[in-house]
């Protein structure tokens, strides 16, 4: 189990995006192409993913330990949809997770924002599809062309003759889907928002365990009760948050605010 180095599964290109995080941790990274991550779930819908973000990660940190003989391994894992407030604009959420083969413990960080090119659309011409893929950013940023088991679903399309083909021969058919692809070779945004889940991770791992001094002492969640400035009366807000050791499991308590204004109290402002 080599100490020195950290492992990547990775078939998109992520090194570009988390080798600065390997370096900030004194680790010569590994990476490794021969495990198709497709098996463990796909955005465009061929294979289901399994379990929580958090967990798929986690899976392909393990595997990188196990293929490689690493002790420390790395997964990334990401998730895109309408934003969590109004649902009116594009939401990704990265995770990228570090485990620790000799310990068996795991620590985590995210990144999530609209800063992210995930788009989809029904086209009906040539014209419109073409429109479409211009105004994403092919071929820098990918698209991809019908969905699986339609008549044409293609997903590694780099320019714009094989584009156009690809439209003509979907729309024999009637209109075509067409989306930004997530892969994060194929994404620019994506891989920029993989790098910034990368650092959020340093920081994380940075911070020492005051018990064992193990990598990853921080927040893991909020602890409800900040009481309304008002009335006085205990509210769902945060009071405080419990840090935790993913080691040892050493804990404690780290307060945020004591009070929270009447806008805020469900006693107040029901």
């Amino acid at each position: 189990m080599n100490p020195d180095q950290i492992a990547l599964l990775t078939l998109h290109g992520k090194a570009e995006a988390l080798e600065p995080l390997a370096r900030e941790l004194g680790l010569s990274l590994v990476v490794d192409e021969g495990y198709d991550t497709d098996q463990l779930g796909t955005f465009t819908g061929e294979t289901a993913r399994a379990g929580t973000q958090v967990e798929a990660a986690a899976r392909k940190a393990r595997l990188a330990c196990e293929r490689n003989g690493t002790r420390y391994g790395l997964g990334s894992e990401g998730s895109f949809g309408p934003d969590p407030y109004l649902g009116s604009v594009p939401w990704g959420i990265e995770v990228v997770v570090w485990y620790d083969a000799l310990l068996q413990v795991q620590v985590h960080a995210a990144h999530q924002g609209p800063e992210v090119c995930w788009r989809q659309q029904s086209v009906a011409s040539v014209a419109e599809g073409v429109a479409f893929a211009q105004s994403v950013g092919f071929p820098a940023q990918g698209v991809v062309v019908g969905k699986p088991g339609e008549a044409v679903f293609n997903k590694n399309l780099r320019d714009a003759d094989a584009l156009r083909l690809a439209l003509e021969q979907g729309l024999r058919h009637g209109p075509v889907w067409m989306e930004t692809d997530l892969r994060a070779h194929r994404n620019p945004m994506r891989m920029q928002a993989i790098a910034r889940a990368g650092v959020a991770l340093g920081q994380r791992l940075a911070q020492r365990c005051p018990g064992c001094g193990a990598r990853g002492f921080g927040p893991v969640r909020l602890l409800p009760g900040a009481r309304c400035d008002c009335c006085g009366h205990p509210t769902s807000n945060a009071h405080a948050q419990l840090l935790e050791c993913p080691g040892c499991g050493h804990t404690e308590v780290q307060k945020l605010r004591e009070t929270v204004p009447a806008s805020r109290c469900e006693r107040c402002n029901p």
